[in-house]
């Protein structure tokens, strides 16, 4: 399942597809469903990405969270390589699912390195919920206005948020 700017389906196709940027899934097929759904989990925003420009989007599991996911329905394979794009990991290094099986795991070293189990109130799920984020909390920082933008577009598919709603739930950009 994603969150930030992994919710805007031309972002998040681009790790399936490739582009200048990304590599690719060994896999490039597109997800066999998706679903939207409030996980409980509080979003942040944190570090300084070198492609965006300020800080992006980790979550932290907690009971009373409210965060806009959308839940991608992908293979295990199509998983780990998004996981290795998000990680500067090669595409086709092993992925230890022994360990995410039992719960989070940590996997490498990159800022996406932890991956969660999220319960999520789906009846259509065929399978876990799994997500990554952040392994070690990074110091909080604003988007930058280009990242926000990606996160609103992508929030933006969602059937039921109005912008309102949108500009409500994403912080301000960071300021120049």
């Amino acid at each position: 399942m994603a969150y930030g700017s992994n919710v805007n389906r031309t972002r998040f196709m681009r790790y399936l597809e490739g582009d200048e940027s990304h590599v690719g899934a060994r896999d490039a097929s597109a997800p066999t469903n998706d679903v939207w759904a409030v996980a409980p989990l509080d979003l942040r925003f944190a570090g300084m990405s070198q492609r965006w420009g300020g800080g992006v989007c980790f979550v932290d599991p907690n009971p009373h969270g409210h965060a806009y996911i959308r839940a991608w329905e992908v293979t295990a394979e199509q998983f780990e390589d998004i996981f290795a794009q998000e990680n500067r990991r090669a595409i086709g290094e092993p992925f230890d699912w022994q360990a995410v099986s039992q719960g989070p795991a940590v996997i490498g070293s990159g800022w996406y390195g932890q991956v969660l189990h999220v319960d999520l109130p789906l009846a259509t799920a065929k399978q876990p919920a799994l997500t990554f984020t952040w392994s070690k909390p990074l110091p909080l920082n604003p988007p930058s206005f280009a990242y926000r933008e990606t996160v609103a577009a992508g929030l933006a598919e969602h059937p039921n948020l109005s912008p309102t709603q949108i500009n409500g739930y994403l912080p301000p950009p960071a300021t120049a």
